[in-house]
This record gives structure tokens, sequence and C-alpha cells, in this order.
């Protein structure tokens, strides 16, 4: 039996991500965007920042797997904690030109997709810690995983909300 996941368009569900995030801290102050949840203590800025990052990330990683199906992808220098969001500026970085850059990028990134045949199998060899063994990664199970990772964050950003006693804006689903 298949997952629910797995019945919906991964390309569809990815660039929902954007909407989703913009609506997930609507109504919020900039004061409130410095509220913190989540396992690892973010503020809702930061999470922002972080998955703009993540799916810039994966932009690039679906761009080299469009380019040369196979090729090997090193991301080892990626490391999000705490000193990485400092050394972003992430804690101090406003939203909306994030926010916008991911809508936008979604988009275009989607356009290049959904243009080749048999894109969402074209993959990518990832080498994500030093000295770790590479693994294939799919388009497709790319997407799938951003869109996971932005459900984690996403709840985040609704407990961070909810501890504090922020009224929600739009439901962020």
């Amino acid at each position: 039996m298949k997952k629910e996941l797995d019945l919906k368009d991964p390309l569809i569900e990815w660039r929902n991500i954007s909407g989703r995030l913009q609506r997930s801290i609507r109504g919020l102050s900039e004061s409130d965007l410095e509220l913190r949840g989540g396992s690892d203590g973010w503020s809702i800025r930061e999470t922002v920042h972080h998955l703009v990052e993540a799916n810039l990330i994966a932009s690039n990683i679906i761009i080299a797997a469009l380019a040369r199906d196979g090729c090997d992808f090193d991301w080892t220098w990626v490391n999000p904690d705490k000193s990485w969001m400092s050394r972003m500026g992430y804690d101090k970085a406003t939203v909306q030109p994030a926010l916008k850059t991911l809508s936008f990028l979604s988009r275009h990134i989607s356009g290049l997709i959904a243009n080749q045949p048999q894109a969402l199998g074209r993959s990518v060899r990832l080498n994500d810690a030093p000295g770790a063994k590479r693994y294939r990664m799919t388009i497709e199970k790319l997407l799938w995983q951003e869109v996971e990772h932005a459900n984690t964050h996403l709840e985040d950003i609704r407990d961070a909300r909810r501890k504090r006693g922020v009224r929600r804006g739009a439901e962020a689903t």
C-alpha cells in the first residue's frame, strides 16, 4: 500500500513550500520572528532562512542532475547549526527577500523539470559528509525529502507560535 505522500505530484508539493512558509509567518511582527521552537532551538527567522537555504541547495542539486545525469555532487560544506546561523547572519536578516527568492526559484526550477521528459528519474551521487559513501539521489526523491523537511520545520514554527501564545496566521498546509 502506498503512503499518501506517494499519491501526489512531488513537483507540485515542492513548489507549494514557498506559499506554506509565507502563510506560516503571516501576521508575525519582527519581534515575533525571534520566537524560538523546535528541536534545533532556532528562531522563526532562522528557520525561514534555513528552509530557503535548503531549497537553494536542492535546486543546485536538481540543476546538476538535469545537466548530467548521475554526476557527483558534494555538499559536505553545509552544516546548518547555531554557529552557521550566526555566520550567515540568519539571526538578523529580513525574511521577505528570502521568501520571494524561494517563490521565484521554485517556479523556475519546476519549469526546467517539467520541460524534460523523465526528469524526476535523473539523479546525482551525493557526498553529504566527509569520508561518507556517496549515494544516489533522484530528483523525485530530493523533492519529497525537501517537502518532508519543510513539514518538520513548519511544525517548529507552529510550536514556537503556540508556546508564546502568538495567534496563528493562515493555516500553513
